[in-house]
């Protein structure tokens, strides 16, 4: 019995590493599907906001009617929707573990010191914000559970 126990063992070590892997890739697709949701949602609205633009410049143009008040608070509002679509991309950047090149806004692992895409010299990060923070607070809260979980069912089957 006692070769059976190693080999029930090792199946149960190499079952958590597995549901760790699992479940920490299925939260970051979660986490990055979620984000590229919005980021698509925001993207809609600035197109919109744009056509209304349009719109206005059109009236301005054709009928000679002052839309300037319109065109500035349209204008206001496309610049706090594009501010909304970088902190959106910088949250999926962060569950990818990326970062933009500064010279040539190419994608790169989190961890590169010369752009592949540009070849500039990347400077060392600042601090990880606390969004990021909590992302992989989360992503290691599932991973415990996961664990945990699959453990009680292993002992369970053992009993």
């Amino acid at each position: 019995m006692g070769k059976f126990d190693e080999i029930f063992d090792d199946v149960v070590v190499n079952a958590k590493a597995a549901v760790a892997v699992v479940s920490k890739k299925a939260s970051t697709v979660y986490d990055t599907s979620k984000y590229k949701i919005t980021a698509a949602e925001i993207r809609g609205e600035i197109n919109k906001k744009l056509r209304d633009l349009g719109k206005f410049t059109y009236k301005k143009e054709v009928f000679g009617v002052d839309t300037s008040a319109e065109v500035a608070q349209i204008i206001s509002e496309i610049k706090e929707l594009k501010e909304n679509l970088d902190i959106i991309n910088g949250h999926i950047d962060s569950v990818k573990n990326q970062k933009k090149c500064p010279h040539c806004d190419a994608k790169l692992p989190r961890n590169s010191v010369y752009c592949n895409i540009c070849g500039a010299k990347l400077e060392d990060e600042a601090p990880v914000d606390e969004a990021a923070e909590t992302v992989e607070e989360t992503v290691a809260e599932t991973v415990e559970e996961a664990i945990d979980a699959v453990g009680g069912a292993a002992e369970e089957t053992a009993e």
